[in-house]
């Protein structure tokens, strides 16, 4: 599990290695493409928060000098707080997290605006934004199987079989490991919700049609009729994250 003080970690050095980047950026400067006001932006980005990873999508056009607005699409991981995953005693038994109901994805299409809070010097450096918005989040839940072992009369030998979480009747001893992804795909069910987000955007470089850029933010999926990830933990409407977010993309005019 990506644990808060390590994502603390990361962002520190993160943003130690964009100042350091800024500063010995090689880049060629073109002094007239910067003085061109873009009008439309478009970037790939990857997604790690606290409880999983994910991409992500933008594309949008600048309102004002100081104010941009795009679609975003984001397809995540979402992890429970309270997963620990460990592994028995049997032979070339696969590790598996006990109590897991559900492996969760959640599939975001929404809008964001981002506002210009210090604009870079025309030789380079860091632009900072700040970032809200938020839009519709489909939870996507897939039943997480188990093997479990069923002694034979002898007591000696036994059978493996595929079955979900059951708190009532699977003890941990009788547990193999976790079973194939693919079991379960036929069992999907879906939970509609929104999403929240707010950040601080950190682009760098020195080129205005490039786009280099560090998110650093909150987010929140709600899901009013809630969804399952653990059996100690059912029917969780409120799921909340911490994300870093690394993207890459362009500016271009559209006329």
């Amino acid at each position: 599990m990506i644990r808060f003080k390590n994502i603390a970690l990361v962002v520190l050095l993160v943003l130690g290695s964009i100042a350091g980047y800024s500063q010995f950026d090689t880049e060629e400067f073109d002094s007239i493409e910067n003085k061109i006001l873009y009008n439309r932006q478009r970037t790939f980005g990857f997604v790690f928060h606290n409880l999983g990873l994910g991409v992500q999508f933008r594309t949008g056009k600048r309102l004002s000098i100081f104010k941009t607005r795009m679609w975003e699409f984001e397809f995540v991981s979402m992890r429970s707080y309270k997963q620990i995953r460990i592994q028995t005693y049997y032979p070339n038994s696969r590790s598996f997290i006990y109590g897991k109901l559900n492996s969760v994805y959640f599939l975001r299409a929404g809008m964001v605006w981002k506002k210009l809070l210090n604009r870079k010097p025309y030789w380079g450096g860091v632009e900072l934004r700040w970032l809200y918005g938020g839009g519709f989040s489909l939870g996507i839940a897939k039943p997480y199987y188990y093997y479990i072992i069923y002694p034979n009369p002898d007591g000696v030998t036994g059978r493996l079989q595929l079955e979900k979480f059951d708190p009532n009747s699977q003890s941990i001893d009788y547990i193999y490991g976790r079973g194939p992804f693919s079991k379960g795909i036929n069992e999907i069910t879906l939970h509609p919700g929104i999403y929240l987000k707010t950040g601080l955007n950190f682009e760098f470089g020195v080129r205005s049609t490039k786009i280099k850029a560090l998110e650093v933010g909150a987010g929140l999926d709600l899901i009013p009729l809630g969804l399952s990830v653990m059996a100690s933990n059912t029917n969780q409407i409120v799921f909340p994250n911490l994300y870093l977010n690394f993207s890459f993309g362009k500016r271009f005019n559209k006329y």
